[in-house]
C-alpha cells in the first residue's frame, strides 16, 4: 500500500510570496499618496501667490500720485518740437517759436587726390576750442590725410577726424574735423601752420534760439528739459515765423489701462478663491482648498480693502461712483470702461483721490498693497507661512516614506527567508515519504505498485 502526504509535492506558490510583500508595501503607497496630495495643495497656494504678485506689479501704477498720473505732450507741429513729461508736471498749454537749432563747429581741409598715400606735409597743427586748452598735433614726414584723422581722433578731446570722399576730381578726398558738442561752446579754430592742410569752417556752432512764451531761450543741445518742471522739450527743427502750441495733458486712455490691468488681477484673486469653495453640481465636492479658512480671510481683508472711507465733501467716494461695481457672490468686479473714462476726463484728480495714498485717505490701491505685503511677510504672513507649513508636511512624509522604505525591504528579506525554509521543509518530508513508502512495500508516489 502506497504512502502520499497530499499538499506537499508542488512546493511554495511564488505568487503567494509576491501578494504578502505587496501586502507589505501597502502603508508606502498610502503615505506616497499622502505626500501626493500635500503637494497638490502647495501647487494650488503657488498659484495664489503668483495672482498676488499679478495684482501687486498693477498696483504699482496706481498707488501713489507718482505712479497714478500719466501724462502726454501734444505739439501742433510735432515734426518742429514735441516731448515727454513725467508723472509729476502740471498740466498746461505753452507757445513755441523754434528760430534757430544748436549745432556742432565742423572744419574742411583742402582737397587730395587719396587718403593714404600723398602727404600732407609734416610739422605741427593746432586746434583752439572755445570750451578747452588749445590742442597741437605733430605731423610727421609721410603722413597722409588718413594718418591725421587717426591722430585728432586719438586725442579723445571731444572731437571726431574723418576722411570724406567727395567724388569732386582732381582732388577728391577731404579732412572733416568735427566737434561732439553742439552750441557755441563747440566752436573750433585749426591752424595748419607748416603742413599742408588749409581748413575752411563749412558750419558755425551755435546754440539752440527758441522763443518761448515769447522768452527768448536757448541751450547747447536741441533739448530742453530744465524750462518746465518734469517736461523735457525736443527741438526738432527750425521754423521761424511759427508758432506751435504744446499742450501737456492726462493721458486718460493710458490711465483707464491702469486701472483696468488692475480689476484684472484683482479678479484672478476673487475668481481663484470662489472656485475652491463652488461645489462641483455633479461630484457635490469643492476645490482642493475648499477646507482651507485662511482663504477666505485673504478675500474678506481685499474686500475691506476696496471700501475707503473719504471725505464726505469730495465727488467721488467709491468705485462705484467711477464705474466699478462688485459681484456679490463672487466677489469680482465688473468694470464700465466708458463710464472710467468719463470720470477721468471730468475729475482726474478725484478718480487719483480714490486710489492713491494721501493726507486724509490711505487709497485703494496702497491699502490693497499693504495687505498683500503681510500675506507674504516671511516671518508672519498667512500665504507665506501656509507655504512653509506645506514644506514641513512634505519633508515630514519624505522622511515617513523612506522610513517605511527600509522596514518594508527588511520585511521582504525575512518573508523570502521564512519561505525558503519552508521548502526546505517539505521538500525533506517529502523526500521521507518516498522512503517510507518504499520500506513498506509501496509504490513511490506518482507511479503504480503491487499491495
Amino acid at each position: 500500500m502506497g504512502v502520499r502526504m497530499p499538499g506537499l509535492s508542488g512546493g511554495v506558490d511564488p505568487k503567494m510570496i509576491e501578494q504578502l510583500i505587496q501586502v507589505e508595501k501597502m502603508p508606502i503607497e498610502a503615505a506616497k499618496k499622502r505626500r501626493d496630495m500635500i503637494v497638490d495643495d502647495k501647487k494650488e497656494y503657488e498659484k495664489l501667490n503668483t495672482a498676488m504678485n499679478d495684482l501687486d506689479g498693477a498696483l504699482n501704477k496706481l498707488k501713489t500720485r507718482g505712479d497714478f498720473n500719466r501724462l502726454k505732450v501734444e505739439s501742433s507741429n510735432p515734426d518742429i518740437i514735441d516731448g515727454m513729461a513725467a508723472a509729476m508736471a502740471l498740466p498746461g498749454s505753452y507757445e513755441f517759436e523754434v528760430r534757430a537749432l544748436a549745432r556742432s563747429e565742423k572744419e574742411l581741409a583742402m582737397g587730395f587726390p587719396d587718403k593714404d598715400t600723398t602727404p600732407v606735409g609734416f610739422g605741427f597743427m593746432q586746434i583752439e576750442r572755445e570750451s578747452g586748452d588749445p590742442l597741437e598735433v605733430t605731423i610727421e614726414t609721410d603722413a597722409t590725410l588718413k594718418d591725421v584723422a587717426q591722430q585728432i581722433n586719438d586725442l579723445n578731446a571731444g572731437l571726431r577726424a574723418m576722411v570724406v570722399n567727395t567724388k569732386y576730381n582732381p582732388d577728391s578726398y577731404r579732412l572733416l574735423v568735427l566737434s561732439e558738442k553742439s552750441g557755441n561752446e563747440s566752436q573750433i579754430n585749426i591752424d595748419p601752420d607748416t603742413t599742408f592742410l588749409e581748413f575752411k569752417e563749412q558750419v558755425a556752432g551755435r546754440n539752440l534760439d527758441v522763443l518761448f512764451e515769447d522768452v527768448p531761450v536757448t541751450n547747447n543741445e536741441n533739448t530742453l528739459n530744465e524750462l518746465i518742471d518734469g517736461v523735457t522739450f525736443n527741438v526738432k527743427r527750425s521754423e521761424p515765423g511759427t508758432r506751435v502750441q504744446v499742450n501737456i495733458a492726462y493721458d486718460v486712455d493710458a490711465t483707464v489701462e491702469s486701472v483696468k490691468t488692475f480689476v484684472e488681477k484683482y479678479n484672478g484673486i476673487a475668481n481663484f478663491i470662489h472656485e475652491q469653495f463652488r461645489l462641483d453640481p455633479e461630484t457635490k465636492k469643492s476645490g482642493r482648498l475648499g477646507a482651507d479658512s485662511s482663504l477666505r480671510q485673504v478675500m474678506r481683508t481685499l474686500q475691506s480693502g476696496i471700501v475707503t472711507p473719504k471725505d464726505n465733501s469730495e465727488k467721488i467716494q467709491n468705485l462705484a461712483d467711477i464705474g466699478i461695481t462688485t459681484n456679490p457672490k463672487t466677489g469680482e468686479l465688473t468694470m464700465d470702461e466708458a463710464k472710467v473714462k468719463t470720470a477721468l476726463a471730468e475729475d482726474y484728480n478725484g478718480v487719483a483721490g480714490l486710489f492713491t495714498q494721501t493726507a486724509q485717505n490711505a487709497g485703494i490701491a496702497s491699502k490693497i498693497a499693504e495687505s498683500i505685503k503681510a500675506f507674504r511677510d516671511p516671518a508672519s504672513g498667512l500665504v507665506k507661512g501656509r507655504q512653509r507649513t506645506f514644506e514641513t508636511l512634505i519633508k515630514n512624509q519624505d522622511k515617513e516614506i523612506e522610513r517605511r522604505q527600509r522596514m518594508m525591504e527588511a520585511k521582504e528579506q525575512q518573508i523570502r527567508r521564512k519561505f525558503s525554509v519552508l521548502e526546505n521543509q517539505m521538500a525533506g518530508m517529502q523526500s521521507q515519504g518516498s522512503i517510507l513508502g518504499a520500506r513498506f512495500g509501496g509504490a513511490p508516489q506518482g507511479g503504480g505498485g503491487a499491495g
